[in-house]
């Protein structure tokens, strides 16, 4: 009941109404309802997935991937053990619990109750969520359960299917989602009824769900780069070639805004404002990065350190000083500041976890405009699909740019004097990934997922024995839950376990 009020008032605060025509007969008691309306399932997934983007898969991701730190004053927290590997099959426990029993099992639901329905708008919609969500827990655990997944009381043990063969389902679920977003007639329409591209007209929310089916297409195509590149480079060809529409601007960006009001917030808001106050910070990986070009993106990114000055400093749990004296993570992460706390602002320009106040409304970012230029930067630089690797790519910095708030200006002037492609191909490819990663900034799975396909950007591992592994893990353990409940599933002997495509050595 808790998870459908919060929903409720979420939707009705950023304007999502309900029309008419998605009600019942009058005469049903409302009390007694037979069968959950599409227009109840629809958010409750969408909302999920927007939560499942902004907490724990994204944090164990950006913190392998040294985008964020655990240290800080608070010594051997949960966030210094993530940042030195130490995940356990205890943690992931609520992360596959919301994929399958909550996420899984309503787009499900959605997928026959709108097929009942005649209203393929939402089957299509809900296609191309699940085959977003299947790819993210492909990317994260390999080997799932899939063929037989939430199907529930009828298979209680479902079997887990090699990863290598769910990745090419994923592709028929987003070509089913498009035709069935284009059936000439659906009963019901979807576009008021998610937290992902809201309109009052399907006509509008149509052509965003197509290009986001088509650009995670080319996601998902590029993850073979390594594994099959002939395959890679075939089908994003091919793909791009035959006139499918994709993401045209930061407004497809696909991701779920959170609001400023309490419970309605992003996650990581309350990551340094509650219970974790002082255990977050900037990774000082992705700050040095940043500051050897002078990245206007710092801005929002990061909160200077010293306060008010135009230095930045990341943490690392290679840090000998157990203290605040650093950057910390800033409005792109975190939403709107609207207040400081002069009083929690130290004499040497170190601030405390709660000294800036929040809104809390910065989005749950997923699948950006920035990310599709890099995709196609890097398949045109490699594999020769359509377009100038360049032209992608001084696109996928000024999106990125208009993402973080920087003026037009300033980012004109940092494209002119670091988006030309040098060197060798090698050398280029390096260069787009370390973009894409500074752009990646907070999303989930993807800057790791990268990392895994190419070795880019070049981070060094934390060193044993600090670190659990003498390298970078290259999945998750299994649940506990899971292993402990279903007799189909091996635990995993450790997180260096690959994923099918992570071939690179």
């Amino acid at each position: 009941m808790k998870k459908y009020k919060l929903l409720y008032f979420a939707l009705l605060s950023i304007g999502l109404t309900f029309p008419s025509c998605d009600f019942y007969d009058v005469n049903d008691d409302p009390n007694k309802l037979k069968e959950t309306r599409v227009s109840e399932i629809l958010p409750a997934a969408t909302v999920n997935i927007g939560y499942m983007g902004a907490s724990d898969l994204m944090r164990y991701s950006n913190l392998i991937m040294q985008q964020f730190s655990g240290h800080g004053p608070v010594v051997n927290n949960t966030f210094t053990n993530y940042e030195r590997y130490f995940i356990t099959d205890s943690d992931v426990n609520n992360n596959w619990n919301n994929i399958y029993a909550d996420i899984l099992a309503d787009l499900e639901q959605l997928i026959r109750v709108s097929t009942e329905n005649e209203s393929p708008h939402y089957t299509g919609v809900a296609k191309i969520l699940k085959a977003y969500t299947y790819q993210i827990t492909v990317d994260a655990w390999g080997d799932v359960p899939f063929s037989e997944a939430t199907q529930f009381q009828n298979t209680l043990y479902p079997k887990y299917d090699d990863d290598a063969t769910i990745y090419p389902t994923l592709i028929v679920l987003l070509d089913e989602g498009i035709a069935d977003i284009n059936a000439a007639s659906s009963t019901f329409e979807p576009n008021a009824f998610s937290t992902f591209y809201p309109s009052t007209s399907w006509a509008t929310s149509k052509q965003q769900w197509e290009r986001l089916a088509n650009t995670l297409k080319l996601r998902i195509y590029l993850h073979y780069s390594e594994v099959d590149p002939g395959f890679a480079g075939q089908q994003i060809t091919a793909l791009v070639n035959s006139g499918a529409e994709f993401m045209r601007s930061t407004d497809d960006n696909f991701q779920m805004m959170f609001l400023n009001q309490s419970q309605r917030q992003n996650p990581l808001t309350s990551i340094e404002g509650g219970q974790f106050r002082n255990q977050f910070f900037p990774n000082r990986f992705i700050v040095d990065v940043m500051n050897e070009k002078n990245d206007p993106r710092r801005a929002s990114y990061f909160v200077a350190f010293p306060y008010n000055t135009n230095s930045y400093k990341g943490s690392t749990i290679l840090e000998s000083d157990p203290s605040t004296k650093y950057s910390r993570l800033h409005s792109y992460i975190k939403g709107t500041p609207s207040a400081i706390n002069t009083e929690q602002i130290n004499a040497d320009g170190s601030i405390e976890g709660g000294a800036i106040t929040y809104g809390g409304d910065a989005p749950s970012r997923l699948l950006l405009y920035s990310e599709y230029n890099f995709i196609r930067a890097e398949a045109a630089l490699r594999f020769g699909t359509p377009g100038n690797a360049e032209d992608f790519f001084k696109e996928g910095i000024r999106a990125s740019m208009k993402d973080a708030g920087v003026p037009e200006a300033e980012a004109a002037a940092f494209v002119s004097a670091h988006g030309t492609l040098a060197g060798s191909d090698e050398e280029k490819l390096k260069q787009i990934i370390t973009q894409k990663y500074i752009a990646n900034f907070g999303v989930m799975m993807e800057p790791w997922t990268d990392w895994r396909r190419t070795g880019y950007p070049d981070i060094t591992p934390i060193p044993t024995p600090l670190a659990i592994y003498d390298e970078i893990p290259r999945s998750l353990f299994y649940p506990v839950s899971e292993v402990t409940s279903n007799p189909n599933i091996d635990q995993k002997q450790s997180m260096l376990e690959r994923v099918f495509w992570d071939t690179r050595q």
